[in-house]
């Protein structure tokens, strides 16, 4: 952008805020220029930024001299944390959620077969050393540590496949993924099975066993859907 990024991200802000708290519906027309310009207390340079940063995103469509409309979330880019959060606030959760663990699914059981397949001594060290954080955070009752570190043993069994692509798809999701996993149950049980599962799949890249690998982590994501479904449903969203 060519204007101060942090006050046109705050005007992004405030207009997904707007559709979060559902003052605006999917499909409806945004304020007009200079109506945002007043609720905001933005120049039109940082508003028109703003827009011009959204529609990108797939968020809000212009038509020149009509107006600007919110789009569905089909168009909506989801690999986008901020996009992905509005949605779990408007959307059917349920369905976003499945839509979640299905590509989860085709991405990372096969990184969990290449995994076993093409890792390095080095790589399966950095994987083991992930367990062992885990297993501290575990033992301090440090749910939030622990959930960064699994994210990470993903991110480097990810590395370990040698495709970069696979990988940069990976971490496409992965904020996406985190934002999600606050509707988790973390409780030490929970945490203490997913652990376990945890190891599962280490032991698998260990031994080059590429259809375990692809079992342990078949397993693992769906005791996660089971636990955000359950989580997800029973509460209300609040950012």
């Amino acid at each position: 952008m060519s204007y101060d990024r942090s006050i046109v991200m705050t005007v992004v802000a405030d207009i997904l805020g707007m559709v979060q708290r559902k003052e605006l519906p999917l499909g409806s027309a945004l304020p007009n220029e200079a109506d945002l310009c007043a609720r905001f207390q933005a120049s039109r340079t940082r508003v028109r930024e703003a827009v011009k940063y959204l529609q990108g995103k797939g968020f809000l469509r212009v038509e020149h001299g009509r107006g600007t409309w919110i789009e569905p979330l089909e168009h909506w880019d989801l690999l986008d944390a901020d996009l992905w959060l509005t949605a779990l606030k408007v959307g059917n959760r349920t369905a976003l959620i499945s839509n979640l663990v299905e590509i989860r699914r085709i991405l990372e059981i096969r990184t969990a077969e290449l995994a076993a397949a093409n890792r390095t001594p080095e790589q399966l060290q950095s994987l083991e050393n992930d367990l062992v954080v885990m297993e501290a955070a575990l033992t301090e009752q440090n749910a939030a540590a622990y959930n960064r570190t699994a994210r990470r043993f993903h991110d480097h069994l990810a590395i370990a496949t040698g495709n970069m692509l696979l990988l940069r798809m990976t971490r496409a999701l992965a904020q996406g993924l985190d934002l999600t996993k606050q509707f988790g149950d973390d409780s030490r049980e929970v945490l203490y099975h997913s652990f376990k599962e945890h190891q599962a799949i280490f032991s698998a890249v260990k031994n080059r066993n590429a259809e375990e690998a692809s079992a342990a982590l078949s397993r693992h994501l769906q005791d996660f859907e089971k636990s955000v479904r359950r989580q997800i449903n029973n509460s209300e969203i609040v950012f």
